[in-house]
């Protein structure tokens, strides 16, 4: 990634006062369209990247300054231009989205960090989701759409007429679910068939992930909030408040701990009490982290936007 452009300070002041995600992403939004809100910047990345290529465009040149007091914190790949969505590989490899325009699907060898290019030339692949064979991949578009590979490599359509969809997981049901990240977003419930019924309304909603009881938690991150979905759909807030733009949420199941990402620079990874909704922090000083995976060590890798890399926080009572 190339340095990152400094903006005019009027420009950073709107910034800093309407973030809903990542700076990096807001460019095109300041300066093309200002009067678009927030919540839109992601449909406007692609403008910026034909203004100012790949490189993130920031208020101050932010690194990451990753610390986690409980945790050792080392680079599993580097090079992966925005790097957004994580799943894991019936191999064991890990499945990581491109976010932006063009970009496509890796697959990320854990041990060395290699990757090999599976897929290019998709409209702002977010997250990605392995389900019986087949992968699924949201493209965060304003005629957004999932699409499907299956186990003979035979990529379709699996579901369209979607407003930037985002978030994506499947349930104790075998059905997905998807959020799109609008300022009047909805939560979908799709059968394998590509059957759709309406489950919830969200505003921007970005990470969403399925507990095992059938409740379905959403970052809804211009308004800094986790919302929790009973599974007859209806909307309760889970935390709210303690959190700057909310974006990936993975559940430990072997802890039974709801993980969240802040989309910010800095940004933090946060533990959310799944009773009271209380925070604690796990990360401070990330660049922009998005997506989760939880390893069976107990080690947490994560995608650090910001910075193009995947990193793995490994518990400091099993580091080597």
């Amino acid at each position: 990634m190339n340095s990152p452009a400094l903006l005019p300070g009027a420009i950073c002041a709107w910034l800093t006062k309407h973030r809903s995600c990542s700076v990096r992403h807001a460019l095109a939004c300041a300066v093309l369209h200002p009067g678009v809100t927030m919540a839109r910047t992601h449909q406007t990345l692609r403008l910026s990247a034909l203004l100012f290529g790949a490189a993130a465009v920031s208020c101050s040149d932010y690194r990451s300054e990753a610390a986690a007091p409980h945790h050792d914190i080392e680079i599993v790949a580097s090079g992966i231009t925005y790097v957004d969505g994580l799943a894991f590989h019936p191999s064991g490899a890990i499945l990581a989205t491109e976010e932006y325009r063009g970009g496509g699907l890796l697959r990320v060898d854990p041990v060395s960090g290699s990757y090999t290019r599976l897929l290019r030339d998709l409209d702002d692949p977010d997250n990605v989701l392995v389900f019986r064979g087949s992968v699924y991949i949201t493209e965060e578009a304003a005629l957004g759409r999932i699409i499907k590979i299956d186990n003979r490599q035979q990529i379709t359509t699996f579901a369209t007429d979607l407003e930037d969809p985002e978030g994506l997981d499947v349930g104790p049901d075998d059905k997905l679910y998807v959020a799109e990240h609008a300022p009047n977003g909805h939560v979908y419930r799709y059968a394998l068939d590509g059957t759709r019924e309406l489950f919830g309304s969200v505003q921007d909603g970005e990470g969403l992930r399925v507990l095992p009881d059938g409740s379905v938690i959403v970052a809804e991150t211009s308004a800094g909030r986790i919302a929790r979905f009973l599974p007859d759909g209806t909307k309760t807030t889970l935390s709210e408040g303690a959190l700057t733009s909310p974006d990936g949420v993975r559940y430990d199941p072997v802890l039974d701990r709801l993980l969240v990402t802040e989309d910010a620079a800095p940004g933090r990874m946060l533990q959310v009490d799944l009773v009271n909704g209380g925070i604690t922090v796990v990360a401070t000083g990330l660049n922009a982290p998005q997506t989760m995976l939880i390893e069976k060590d107990g080690s947490i890798l994560v995608a650090e936007q910001g910075e193009d890399r995947i990193l793995r926080l490994r518990p400091k009572e099993q580091a080597q």
